[in-house]
């Protein structure tokens, strides 16, 4: 195999030997489970009902060993046990047949009949008195199937299991993962890491390495974690630990292979001793979509570094930038690497860390990618937006069932539309769980520095609330009526600027005839049920005909609401996106769904009698944020140097993390210069920041940008305030070109209470 680089440029450093296929003549060392079958003796056999072949699967104990914790590397001792044919105790031993389908071995979880990814248990599950108790739990053979089934590193046997071959790329970070206990995967968002390390944690557990693994993702990555396990550690336990305490602390403590948790939620188990102390042993953890900005790296080092385990894999979309960054993150990987690193610079860290990492972007893996590829993404809406959602829904079908016959489809997209926006934002705030969801995604692409479209159809409850959200990646919007000139200015400034890492457009709006090359994700957002819509929309970025880069698009949709329901109706129909051929028409799916599947299938508006009218709480304030005159009067209660240390830390949040003050900061505000380098170049930035109780007009705006072509070294401005601007600095900003960006009130508040200054 050819030496893995981790970056272009540096000397490539040699891993282990290739133990994952397709590596040539691959010796594995047989389980022994005399006296069954070995491995190699299990040969597949074709079927009449497809890709399927017979395999011993699963063993009952001896008796002795009935409860008993599994001990995966005793494998002999329990055989040993095994009596032999003819003895009465064999009785005690059953054997059973199981058929795998790519990638789809039953195991004991919790099924249900929606689209939207389910999150699995280990054990089945019943109420008693009001509290959940375990039924079904796994045994010492359900726990030791994955040893008996065929494995994941060979050739042979993994065309059969798993749902596609792996590419070359996955192979090699297969093989980086199996060949180290401490790894560090950092490809770019997109390319696959996520599966080669389900592959790779699959084969931990068959070899008997692992027994007990904890997989810990973001709370919008839950789902999609899940169904990867489910595909690609095909047979594995796996238990996702969720909903209330009680129900957790029985999670923790029915036995699995892996279990699947959320970094806020393992924290809080930690600290609450929910996940008692005793259980905190595991052999591997893994943790995927780790943001390396020190804001997402100082998620989790203080509540994991109480957990023990021998094997610990990182998945990131990029390298650290600073050097406090790669310390926090190797203080978990291996601990006494990080000893003596106070003061290193940052080259001398990589260096250290070298042997650790493993980094490949886009443009390096090249036509090891697909052309295009598309993954949905199902996030769930927590008590408090599902209650806003179903008054919404419960309002629309009020609405609906009270025009009888003059019922329109255009009285029902209207209706759709506003129960979407629900699902989108809970009333007035600028959160949400696709929103989280769309944070977690830019996080990852902008680290990697490349850059993404986001898709909406709605103007105030889209691109007017997604555009604060977006501030700190860099972004830049487009709708319908933005002038053609302005248009080219702002698509010209995405393509050229480096620093704008995302651009927000309402779906419709013309991109003009030149490919939008530079961006290499697509997200939607909210998406029209519509197809041809979305296909149409993408082919404007990236006609077929010129495809120069890997393109990976995005759906977020939400379980368990009416996305849902519109989902599982495409499905049926072989309507979805990957279904049907990229240039398919709207107009030619526009009549799939019928005005009665709209209102019966789809809004579930009962027949014959009267929807309960339900009426929307009109939320005071944002729910999270005060109102405008109470955060303006934080702000303004802020001492000068306080209000421009904070000013300070949003910048830093926005990507230049070096900050200088350009002179003593007074009751009305100040200067600040910030700068970041890459790849040699460095690119700062003029920071004006206002402390006014109006709202900052465009004479304001005029200054700082002439101050800053007087200077004659920045790339653009912020003007910041603890207020609002006029309309007519706002236009006069959007006219800039990029030149000028505005941080209101709101925006900063907002960003310094994610931060958690306030």
């Amino acid at each position: 195999m050819s030496p893995l680089k981790i970056k272009p440029g540096k000397k490539p450093a040699r891993l282990k030997p290739a133990n994952a296929y397709p590596a040539r003549d691959p010796r594995l060392e047989d389980t022994s489970t005399h006296p069954f079958p070995l491995r190699n003796a299990l040969n597949p056999t074709a079927s009449d009902e497809g890709s399927t072949f017979p395999m011993l699967a699963v063993i009952t104990a001896p008796p002795q060993f009935l409860g008993e914790r599994l001990k995966p590397l005793e494998l002999k001792r329990y055989a040993a046990a095994l009596p032999e044919p003819g003895d009465p105790a064999s009785e005690s031993v059953r054997v059973a047949y199981s058929s795998p389908r790519g990638g789809t071995l039953d195991s004991p979880v919790d099924q249900n009949d929606s689209v939207a990814p389910p999150l699995p248990r280990a054990y089945g599950r019943v109420w008693e008195k009001g509290y959940p108790v375990a039924a079904e739990k796994p045994g010492l053979v359900d726990m030791l199937r994955p040893m008996l089934e065929p494995s994941l590193l060979t050739k042979e046997t993994a065309a059969w299991v798993l749902p596609y071959p792996l590419r070359g790329h996955q192979v090699d970070a297969v093989n980086a993962l199996m060949g180290n206990d401490i790894f560090f995967l950092a490809d770019d968002p997109g390319t696959g890491k996520s599966v080669a390390a389900c592959v790779a944690l699959a084969s931990k557990i068959q070899s008997g390495m692992v027994r007990r693994a904890l997989f810990i993702t973001s709370v919008s990555g839950l789902r999609t974690a899940a169904q990867t396990l489910r595909h690609w550690a095909p047979g594995m336990l796996v238990t996702a630990v969720r909903e209330s305490s009680d129900q957790r602390a029985l999670d923790w403590e029915i036995p699995a292979h892996i279990y699947l948790v959320d970094y806020a939620t393992l924290t809080n188990d930690i600290e609450q001793e929910v996940l008692p102390n005793h259980l905190w042993d595991f052999d591997l953890i893994l943790i995927d979509e780790v943001q390396t900005s020190g804001l997402g790296i100082q998620k989790f080092p203080g509540a994991l570094q109480q957990l023990s385990s021998s094997i610990r894999w990182v998945l990131a979309g990029a390298l650290p930038q600073e050097a406090e960054d790669w310390i926090s993150l190797f203080s978990f990987l291996t601990p006494d690497q990080v000893s003596g690193t106070a003061g290193i610079t940052l080259p001398d860290l990589r260096k250290r860390f070298k042997p650790y990492v493993l980094r490949r972007t886009k443009a390096e893996l090249g036509r090891n990618l697909p052309q295009r590829t598309r993954q949905e993404i199902w996030v769930e809406l927590d008590a408090s937006h599902r209650k806003f959602y179903e008054e919404a829904l419960a309002e629309s079908r009020f609405t609906l069932n009270q025009l009888g016959d003059a019922l329109t489809p255009t009285h029902i997209d209207a209706n759709v539309d506003r129960v979407k926006q629900a699902i989108t934002f809970e009333g007035e705030k600028l959160d949400g769980a696709k929103i989280r969801a769309l944070v977690d995604l830019m996080e990852q692409i902008s680290a990697s520095g490349s850059k993404a479209v986001i898709f909406t159809h709605f103007r105030e409850n889209g691109l007017e609330r997604l555009q604060p959200v977006l501030e700190p990646y860099g972004v830049l919007r487009l709708d319908k009526e933005t002038p053609e000139d302005k248009r080219l200015k702002i698509l010209d400034a995405f393509r050229s600027q480096s620093h704008w890492h995302a651009l927000l457009i309402e779906v419709g709006t013309r991109t003009g005839d030149e490919p939008l090359v530079e961006a290499s994700y697509i997200i939607h957002v909210d998406h029209s049920w519509n197809p041809g819509v979305r296909l149409r929309a993408e082919l404007r970025l990236h006609p077929a005909i010129f495809r120069a880069v890997a393109v990976h698009v995005y759906e977020l949709w939400v379980a368990d609401t009416i996305e849902e329901k519109i989902y599982m109706l495409l499905r049926e129909r072989g309507l979805l996106p990957a279904e049907i051929p990229e240039d398919t028409s709207p107009v030619d799916v526009e009549e799939k769904i019928t005005k009665e599947e709209w209102l019966q299938r789809i809004l579930e508006i009962p027949v014959g009698e009267e929807p309960r009218r339900v009426a929307v709480a009109k939320p005071s304030g944002s729910g999270v944020l005060p109102g405008t005159s109470v955060l303006r009067e934080k702000l303004s209660a802020l001492s000068p140097d306080t209000l421009m240390a904070a000013v300070e830390t949003f910048i830093k949040a926005l990507g230049y993390p070096e900050v200088e003050p350009l002179d003593d900061p007074d009751e009305e505000g100040g200067y600040l210069l910030a700068w970041r380098q890459a790849e040699g170049i460095v690119e700062r930035i003029l920071v004006r920041c206002i402390r006014v109780s109006g709202n900052v007009g465009v004479a304001k705006g005029r200054a700082l940008l002439k101050a800053m072509q007087t200077r004659g070294d920045c790339v653009g401005a912020y003007l910041v305030t603890t207020s609002d601007f006029t309309a007519s600095l706002k236009t006069f900003a959007d006219e800039s070109g990029g030149d000028l960006a505005l941080v209101s009130g709101t925006e900063l508040y907002r960003h310094l209470h994610i931060l958690g200054q306030f």
